[in-house]
């Protein structure tokens, strides 16, 4: 791990945790380096915050001083029209008497000491069972659906009404589906799903990612070892592993805890259940910091071409079928899908 990223992690610890940083001076060169690095995890604003701690000598001076600056800003002004467009929307919804659940982004936010540090791309919303009543209430009775939800842009706000909550491409997505929504039946007062339901969401969302892109970023990890810091009195670590077991992703489960625990400062051995291989840790935490590990296989590439590259690329992440939710079959069912999609379009 180079410099610049052991100088990110310790900002961002050191943020995550309210206390000082200690750190060496650092040179305007490697404060632009670190900048750089910390937007492409987009957590710009959380080292922020532990930047402005240190002595006023050791803070980034000049022009990539003014870069932190106006970066925070954008991040915290976009949070407060969010949250402004978001309170519109529970007005509404208080005024039909018509119940919803926050998602993802941010319900997550509150967990940072700063909630407004956490950037959000977008409003992420379930009303169980009332899909259709949820888009009217959102002001589109006729939204572009994508995949899994209604987009809806709300004051320049883009909103998620989500019609299901997972991808559903495997037989662990669709047991975590259903899982969720057995504990739907009365939707809670603050709008968020119960610990267990969102320890299921959240871990298979995280997942999700990894499975579409092989990518995993930072923040989704940062994230999961934050709720499960704030939930560690609600939370049983036996029975979200019997719960992981069941959905067949206890190990994808030890090894997010392990590395958010890693990457944020704390102790979540409790929640560890099982050995986890040190290659896998490395080659996992690689995949999360570099963003750059595995790339795309070229869509127009000649057939044949393309197999013997898919075949590489397989190889290359073999590891890392343990902690994604596909079985043999069903992975080996969607590279039969994608050489059919991709020969008839």
């Amino acid at each position: 791990m180079d410099s610049t990223t052991q100088y990110m992690l310790a900002l961002l610890r050191a943020s995550l945790n309210e206390t000082t940083p200690n750190l060496p001076t650092i040179d305007t060169g490697e404060w632009e380096r670190i900048y750089w690095l910390a937007r492409k995890h987009g957590v710009v604003t959380m080292v922020n915050d532990a930047i402005e701690k240190l002595p006023s000598e050791q803070q980034p001076q000049g022009d990539i001083a003014l870069s932190w600056t106006l970066s925070a800003e954008r991040t915290r002004y976009h949070y407060a029209h969010q949250t402004e467009v978001l309170q519109a929307i529970d007005q509404k919804a208080r005024a039909e008497n018509l119940p919803y659940i926050l998602l993802k982004g941010m319900t997550l936010a509150k967990l940072y000491p700063r909630p407004d540090s956490r950037p959000c791309g977008d409003i992420d919303i379930c009303f169980p069972h009332n899909f259709e009543r949820g888009n009217a209430l959102l002001g589109d009775s006729n939204p572009h659906l994508d995949g899994k939800h209604a987009e809806i842009a709300i004051d320049g706000v883009p909103v998620e009404n989500h019609k299901q909550l997972l991808d559903l491409n495997f037989k662990s997505q669709k047991k975590a589906e259903a899982y969720i929504w057995n504990t739907l039946s009365t939707p809670s007062d603050d709008h968020t799903l119960c610990p267990m339901a969102n320890m299921v969401y959240l871990l298979m969302h995280t997942v999700c990612h990894l499975t579409a892109k092989y990518k995993l970023a930072l923040r989704n990890v940062l994230d999961w070892g934050l709720f499960l810091r704030a939930n560690q009195e609600s939370l049983n670590p036996d029975e979200c592993h019997s719960v992981m077991k069941q959905i067949g992703m206890d190990n994808a489960f030890n090894m997010l805890t392990y590395l958010s625990a890693e990457f944020i400062g704390s102790d979540l051995s409790a929640f560890i259940n099982g050995n986890l291989r040190q290659r896998d840790i490395d080659r996992m935490r690689e995949l999360i910091l570099s963003k750059q590990y595995f790339e795309a296989v070229p869509q127009n590439l000649p057939l044949f071409q393309y197999l013997i590259t898919r075949f590489k690329r397989n190889s290359q992440r073999r590891w890392l079928y343990r902690y994604l939710p596909a079985s043999p079959s069903e992975r080996l069912r969607n590279i039969i899908f994608n050489f059919s999609k991709r020969n008839t379009q």
